[in-house]
């Protein structure tokens, strides 16, 4: 099962890598990126578009995060809880075989 993820992992990062290839070659017009305050020099639009993605998926990340981090404590909140309870129930487990009828 392992060989068979790393495999797919393989093709998976190899597809991707020939699709950006593909896609910065398709992509060679040089433009200039002209934000509101900043002109920024001419590059090819495979990178302004590559540049952009990225970006996104770390600003996505960055707003993601708090959620994460406070899912996570409700995570091992809970953990600590059921163990607290299987604790208690081997206690009244072995409680009620000890206890004489």
């Amino acid at each position: 099962m392992r060989l068979i993820k790393s495999i797919f992992t393989f093709i998976l990062v190899l597809t991707l890598l020939l699709l950006g290839i593909w896609f910065t070659l398709r992509n060679q017009a040089q433009v200039p990126l002209d934000l509101i305050f900043v002109q920024l020099p001419e590059n090819s639009l495979a990178l302004w578009l590559i540049l952009s993605l990225i970006c996104g998926a770390l600003f996505g990340l960055l707003l993601l995060l708090p959620w994460l981090t406070s899912c996570k404590a409700r995570n091992l909140q809970l953990e600590r809880q059921l163990k607290q309870q299987q604790k208690e129930l081997h206690q009244l487990r072995t409680l009620s075989l000890k206890s004489p009828e």
